[in-house]
């Protein structure tokens, strides 16, 4: 993850998502953010010098319509924590696999409701059977997530700045 992302907060103080150091900039020149954390590095202009924002907050509450958030692997992963829903491992994207609860070569569909985080030794001892087959239990059955999870989930990562961490708390 780029060093200088800046956690972009909702009016209320809930995350929305990340943005590049430059977009933070330009809502802070258009006045429509507050700097709630700064990074300890400058960026300077030839006649005056900034610190680099970490957290921003919008100045008035952006109302987002509901709409159900994309199935992917990246979604899937930020909704399960970045944790392996068998032997609750925390990995890295590319040390994550996804599972099929129900496997695909049985009518298992790839939806949010199918769908886990798994670590690839994990997924092995599974293979093409139900986890009560393989004896394995799930962390938590799969579901829906709400986009405030994702939000949250999807900037959750072990590279993560500390100073978002204040803002991140999963409940």
């Amino acid at each position: 993850m780029d060093p200088f992302r800046t956690l972009l907060l909702n009016g209320s103080y809930e995350p929305l998502t990340s943005v590049c150091w430059e977009r933070a900039f330009g809502l802070i020149l258009l006045e429509k953010v507050d700097v709630v954390e700064a990074y300890g590095e400058t960026v300077c202009s030839p006649s005056r010098c900034w610190s680099v924002p970490a957290v921003i907050r919008m100045r008035r509450y952006v109302r987002l319509p509901w709409r159900p958030p994309p199935f992917n692997r990246q979604n899937v992963f930020a909704r399960d924590g970045f944790r392996c829903q068998y032997c609750q491992e925390v990995g890295r994207t590319k040390d994550l696999t996804l599972d099929h609860v129900l496997p695909r070569s049985r009518g298992g569909p790839r939806c949010w409701e199918n769908v886990v985080t798994c670590c690839a030794r994990c997924n092995r001892r599974k293979g093409d059977r139900t986890p009560q087959e393989a004896r394995m239990k799930l962390l938590k059955a799969p579901k829906l997530p709400h986009w405030a999870q994702l939000a949250q989930g999807d900037m959750l990562t072990p590279d993560m700045p500390e100073e978002w961490e204040p803002y991140l708390r999963v409940a």
